[in-house]
């Protein structure tokens, strides 16, 4: 062998790593395994033998759960609602509040109210007071009662009794004024613009003899101005429309409420004339209406009550007949309004007859009647204070004022005119207001 050579070795190898650099990264890289030989080596030596078995050994022991103070349950009182969705009970919508208070539900099924009174409507709302702990402290809702007046039905703890009343409503009455145009049709303006229901069927009846409501065209303009009652500050129901606009292409159509008396009115033009011909017959000829349509203040109470008919003052068996050509929906024996009687005089407008003392003889559902016939006596069924009859008028399933939508047309005398003249200008003040806005207005009371 040529130690020469092998002596010359380290010097060639210095100069490759020293003139080529990835010559010096290659030798940096394996170092690592250069470590793991050393390391295998080492662990296979005789004295570091792997342990053969391991001794493995089990502890249980038990511990303490941390103590957490219970929470205790708020017992403040707070206002829930719910609407009452057809078929609803006072029990159902109680146990959907979660109200499970066994005293309470005693006595709401023992009070001194009539069954009536406690059945509850579709569409109404239900106001209780109630805590987390689910017992119960107030309930109230609006009902009507047997002479179509609206109440406050109250059931209440005081001084831990429980007491029940139904009550006219504690309520003021504020004048809303409402603009809409119409878009696609005349209804879904109004329901965009925030006008009631009973307000739209108002209207739609106050022009019924010249135009319908739905045949309005697009950009056409309605201003109105309603009744509204409020209770606790919130709007619980509608009373008459006391003026309204309708400018429709291009020309303007107004409607002013004029009261007769407390009790009842009817709607002119601009130039005091009557709007509507009304039915030719009166349901009870020569009787004075002894309580109208409306919100009316009670002079005793203090209060605003709302009735959604009309009461002729008459003896017991005084005849009542149909005002005008119907198809009998009705012939029934109902609780609050006794016997009844329901007539369809279109596709839009029924009337409703109660507390009567009998029938006509031979009255029943689907027979067609004329103006003027028969169909029952005045009497005091049902929860009636005395002798008279009560009336209502609907208009597609809403009620509205009998006295502006079906009694006979009535004129106005010269001094009826002149007080026309003079509510009847500051109204329209009130729709040049509406008039001259450029957009829709939502609520201006």
């Amino acid at each position: 062998m040529d130690y020469r050579k092998l002596r010359a070795l380290p010097q060639k190898l210095a100069r490759f790593f020293v003139n080529h650099k990835l010559a010096w990264l290659g030798a940096a890289a394996t170092l690592p395994l250069f470590g793991i030989a050393t390391t295998v080596a080492v662990a296979a030596g005789p004295g570091n033998q792997a342990e053969q078995s391991i001794s493995v050994q089990q502890v249980s022991e038990r511990l303490a759960l941390p103590v957490f103070a219970s929470a205790s349950i708020d017992k403040t009182p707070y206002w829930r609602e719910a609407q009452v969705q057809r078929g609803d009970t006072l029990g159902h919508l109680l146990s959907r509040l979660g109200i499970q208070d066994t005293e309470a539900r005693k006595f709401l099924y023992s009070s001194p109210l009539s069954k009536d009174l406690l059945k509850l409507k579709a569409g109404a709302t239900l106001s209780v007071q109630t805590n987390d702990n689910g017992d119960l402290y107030t309930l109230r809702f609006l009902n009507d009662d047997e002479n179509g007046e609206q109440v406050l039905v109250l059931l209440e703890q005081q001084n831990g009794v429980w007491q029940a009343s139904a009550d006219p409503l504690p309520t003021e009455t504020i004048q809303t004024i409402r603009s809409a145009t119409v878009r696609t049709s005349a209804t879904g303006a109004l329901a965009q613009a925030g006008v009631p229901v009973e307000v739209r069927a108002q209207l739609a009846d106050i022009f019924g003899d010249q135009f319908d409501l739905d045949a309005l065209n697009r950009d056409d303009k309605i201003n109105l101005v309603y009744q509204t009652l409020l209770f606790n500050g919130m709007p619980i129901s509608t009373g008459n429309i006391e003026a309204v606009e309708i400018v429709k292409s291009g020309v303007s159509h107004q409607a002013y409420y004029f009261a007769f008396d407390n009790e009842s009115g009817a709607y002119f033009d601009a130039q005091g004339l009557p709007l509507k011909k009304g039915f030719s017959v009166q349901a009870v000829k020569g009787a004075r209406i002894s309580s109208g349509y409306g919100f009316r203040f009670h002079p005793i109470l203090k209060r605003m009550r709302m009735h959604k008919g009309i009461d002729y003052a008459a003896v017991s068996g005084t005849p009542i007949y149909a005002p005008s050509d119907a198809r009998v929906l009705g012939v029934e024996r109902q609780n609050g309004y006794g016997n009844v009687v329901k007539l369809s005089h279109s596709q839009k407008i029924t009337t409703l007859y109660a507390h009567m003392s009998r029938f006509a003889p031979g009255l029943k559902p689907g027979q067609q009647i004329k103006a003027g016939d028969l169909i029952g006596y005045v009497g005091s069924t049902g929860r009636s204070t005395g002798p008279h009859l009560h009336m209502e008028v609907m208009i597609a399933g809403q009620t509205v004022n009998p006295s502006t939508t079906t009694l006979p047309a009535r004129g106005l005398s010269t001094s009826q005119r002149l007080a026309f003249k003079r509510d009847s200008r500051i109204l329209a003040a009130n729709l040049k207001l509406l008039r001259e806005l450029p957009v829709n207005v939502a609520q201006l009371d």
